[in-house]
């Protein structure tokens, strides 16, 4: 008797079910990105239109064909709605997968996943901070940034976007993009955790208290977790179990475009200690996200936070429209998210050159610019220290380094993409790069040499 296509239903439906659910079991990386990979991209999509559009003042279009897309090529299957009156972005997949961040005035964008963030910023009295004088243009050092930015037409995945050279406290050559100049808005994404350990430092400068505590939280004082120390995760030595590897559903992912209160989420995630605090050097914005919200907690909230940030470090620093922003609880996101002109990046690394000190004011404890550039013995080439990076090279072999042509005395706030502010006090030099590298990493080392050579 022939099976009817019914009969044939009652035991294929299963039987597919069954296997599709074998393969995702015996590929969770298949499955996450199935769960998880739609989402993150509209999060990513959402996230940086929002803070594109809103604080950088850039086309919709330009933001998504040049940010977005070339961050995640399936992204061309997402849309987005700008609404310029709620000043809001939705971003979705056919409908389906959406997210969305709201922008304010003060604080920036911050995606949300429930009821939309509404902050208020206090008053702040505004204050005489660094300025730069007169650009004193160093005709060599101009066309090497001008042939810098050129090379954007023969490897537009480099996509450099602003660079200066400031030497002694002046600026001595600045180059900028088509499309970018001086009151352009950059995004700093990890440059972000060299903000956060400089707040940081302030902080317990100013309350008397050292890095070696532990953060008290709740969560952690009944495991190993308790022996962790504010040393142990500025130098990103923990021992905290924390999975960075960028792909959809890992904790960085989750934490970024998921989560509304990304410092609670990841101090519970990283419940696992893998190893003895102070061993090992495992990068993680995670990790960065607990200090900040551990900050947060000790300031007494968002009002509170962006007061201290502009009155102890923005404003002296003569940054007055730094934007630093929060996720949808208001804490602030303190791996990766704030915007600031190349000056004003500029000023950040002039104010760790001049060790914390501009216009006679200490805005930066002496001590604190010492630990943020000093090696941890986790980090095997010397290339860590206080949430910035080094160039001090390996302990027995200064030459294993990480830019082998550049002085070991260099050390930088680096950010994804090729956000770089680099210090290097025996030159007494500033040098930063902005952009989009994708793809194709920035060569740091290759131009910058070239920058000191003809110096």
């Amino acid at each position: 008797m022939p099976v009817s296509g019914r009969t044939w239903a009652r035991y294929i439906g299963p039987a597919l079910i069954a296997a599709i659910i074998a393969f995702f079991l015996a590929n969770p990386k298949a499955y996450n990105y199935l769960r998880y990979g739609p989402k993150v991209i509209n999060g990513l999509g959402a996230k940086l239109l929002c803070s594109g559009v809103f604080v950088a003042g850039r086309d919709a279009n330009a933001v998504f064909e040049e940010d977005v897309l070339t961050s995640h090529a399936l992204a061309q299957y997402s849309s987005f709605d700008i609404n310029q009156q709620t000043e809001e972005v939705t971003v979705s997949s056919y409908g389906l997968f959406t997210q969305k961040a709201k922008y304010n005035p003060d604080f920036g964008c911050s995606l949300y996943h429930n009821e939309a963030p509404s902050f208020s910023a206090p008053q702040i009295a505004q204050q005489t901070g660094f300025q730069w004088g007169e650009v004193e243009v160093n005709q060599d050092i101009q066309g090497i940034l001008d042939s810098i930015i050129a090379e954007n037409s023969s490897k537009p995945h480099i996509d450099s976007r602003a660079l200066i050279v400031a030497k002694q406290g002046k600026i001595i050559a600045e180059a900028y993009a088509p499309g970018y100049d001086q009151d352009s808005q950059f995004l700093s994404w990890s440059m972000a955790k060299s903000i956060t350990s400089s707040l940081l430092g302030i902080w317990l400068e100013e309350n008397g208290q050292d890095i070696d505590q532990p953060p008290g939280f709740s969560e952690w004082e009944n495991d190993e977790r308790k022996n962790i120390q504010l040393r142990h995760l500025l130098n990103m030595a923990s021992g905290l179990k924390f999975d960075e590897s960028y792909e959809p559903g890992d904790n960085a992912t989750r934490m970024l475009f998921f989560e509304d209160n990304m410092a609670h989420y990841a101090r519970t995630a990283a419940a696992e200690i893998e190893a003895a605090p102070g061993e090992k050097f495992v990068y993680s914005s995670g990790t960065t996200n607990i200090l900040s919200g551990w900050l947060f907690d000790k300031l007494g909230g968002t009002e509170n936070y962006y007061r201290f940030a502009q009155e102890k470090l923005f404003l002296p620093s003569g940054i007055s429209d730094a934007t630093y922003e929060p996720d949808a609880s208001g804490s602030f996101v303190g791996s990766s998210y704030l915007y600031m002109t190349a000056r004003q990046w500029t000023k950040f690394g002039q104010l760790y050159l001049q060790r914390g000190n501009l216009n006679g004011q200490q805005i930066i404890p002496e001590h604190w610019v010492d630990f943020v550039k000093t090696p941890i013995k986790a980090a095997p080439r010397g290339e860590y220290g206080g949430q910035f990076w080094l160039n001090a090279g390996a302990a027995d072999d200064s030459s294993k380094r990480m830019f082998k042509d550049l002085p070991t005395d260099l050390y930088l706030a680096s950010g994804h993409n090729g956000q770089y502010v680099v210090i290097i006090p025996s030159r007494e030099l500033v040098i930063v790069r902005l952009g989009w590298a994708n793809g194709e990493r920035f060569d740091l080392n290759g131009h910058f040499a070239k920058i000191l050579e003809a110096l």
